[in-house]
């Protein structure tokens, strides 16, 4: 036992994905020790307001950068990577300026077709929450690029702490569902605004060869993240966040706010452990494509330890989950641990293949991307347009779309391991056309 753990920190991989998950870890601590006391502060309706929130801001972030965050990782000259990097933050203020146009505009109708007028007044600060996120996730691509992990986890406990903190105020203060959705843009701005400035620390000639001419030269160069990325994760986002959007409508925001605390309980923790995985896998994974070889031995590896890692606590959810959540979040709780058991095989194989995932990206498979995101969400409004026919209950149409994720998870498993397969027998040279 004494000798794998020593064999395991011996890894430059496993080394880092200890930093990660040590940030991680100390981010999650924050909220889950929060968590019981805001169950107390907000009722069920109000978090149901913050999951609706959340979801139309997670849709709408995916297309603030157009994807050329992702090629930040591709050109061999940093130069290039910080013109790409410029170019995703300049489109991402683009984008939350039109935003802001749009909910101005039409705040009324949009939130009448969310079912949900209570969301009018916070549709005006969508599109700053977009614009943060597009902040943000562009530069944990440069950190990710520069190896430089203990930014990234610093980032998280920050954005954690800050967010849970103004949550737990206005909460006090009784400001509403208001204090929710304040909280988690606080937690936003002060987790870019300090990675922005230690980035800048760090690497001080980020901007000095930023050009117009080379930011549009590399736009159309990596043209295939806008063309294939941003509408494949746009609509990837959109299957995510459907079922928070669809349970508000047909089951009501007491349902939605079951759902959000079962997703914020169980997915964000997870999440944000798979990710922390993820970021290193995406930096060894981008180096052994560029090689030419290795791409299976990290592919295998790192699967084995997803797996380790997912199969105890999943397995403890599955037999006490609603248990759990009425000890922890209250007795009117225990919906919300009831549909976090029904949900256990989503969040296990998305747990395993999401990181994975990524070597579609690396090895220019952004055609496939596309069309596997196209099959899910079309076999998920299904699933949604069958609660109009048959009149399914939240509990059935949890157990449907949990089944369509885990079946395409799978299959987007098996094509990765393909991917990186391949991968091995790549020439050295560009990453990317």
């Amino acid at each position: 036992m004494l000798n794998s753990v020593r064999v395991f920190f011996q890894g430059e991989f496993n080394r880092n994905v200890v930093t990660l998950v040590t940030g991680t870890g100390l981010a999650q601590l924050i909220p889950l020790a929060v968590t019981p006391i805001l169950s107390r502060l907000y009722p069920p309706e109000q978090f149901g307001v913050l999951a609706l929130f959340v979801s139309v801001v997670s849709s709408l972030s995916v297309l603030a950068t157009g994807r050329y965050e992702f090629a930040i990782m591709l050109p061999r000259k940093d130069v290039d990577a910080a013109n790409i990097a410029a170019l995703s933050i300049t489109i991402s203020l683009i984008v939350g300026v039109s935003l802001f146009a749009v909910a101005c505009l039409l705040h009324k109708p949009i939130s009448t077709a969310l079912e949900n007028e209570s969301m009018s007044a916070w549709l005006y600060v969508v599109p700053l929450a977009v614009f943060l996120n597009g902040i943000y996730s562009t530069l944990k691509y440069w950190c990710n690029r520069h190896k430089l992990y203990f930014l990234m986890a610093h980032r998280q406990v920050l954005h954690s702490g800050g967010t849970s903190a103004v949550q737990l105020g206005l909460g006090l203060l009784h400001a509403g569902a208001g204090g929710l959705v304040i909280g988690s843009v606080s937690g936003q701005a002060l987790a870019a605004g300090m990675m922005a400035s230690m980035v800048r620390r760090h690497c001080p000639r980020f901007w000095r060869g930023v050009d117009k001419r080379k930011m549009l030269a590399l736009a159309k160069r990596y043209r295939s993240c806008p063309q294939y990325l941003a509408p494949a994760h746009t609509l990837g986002a959109v299957s995510v966040q459907l079922p928070t959007i669809f349970i508000n409508a047909a089951f009501g925001l007491a349902a939605s706010g079951y759902f959000m605390l079962a997703e914020r309980a169980v997915g964000m923790p997870l999440s944000l452990v798979s990710g922390s995985i993820g970021d290193v896998f995406r930096q060894e994974i981008s180096e052994a494509f560029l090689a030419g070889r290795r791409c299976r031995e990290i592919f295998i590896s790192t699967l084995k330890k997803l797996v380790a890692i997912a199969t105890p606590p999943f397995l403890l959810l599955l037999f006490f989950a609603p248990s759990l959540f009425a000890l922890v979040f209250g007795e009117k709780w225990r919906v919300a641990g009831e549909y976090a058991r029904l949900m256990c095989p989503m969040f296990y194989l998305r747990f395993i293949s999401n990181p994975l995932s990524l070597v579609a990206i690396i090895a220019q498979k952004n055609r496939f991307e596309f069309v596997w995101q196209v099959g899910m969400l079309f076999c998920l409004t299904i699933v949604a347009a069958t609660h109009y026919v048959i009149h399914l209950d939240a509990n059935m149409y949890i157990v449907g779309f949990v089944i369509i994720y885990s079946v395409f998870d799978l299959a987007n498993l098996f094509a990765s391991y393909k991917f990186a397969c391949d991968g091995d027998w790549r020439k050295s040279g560009s990453r990317m056309p």
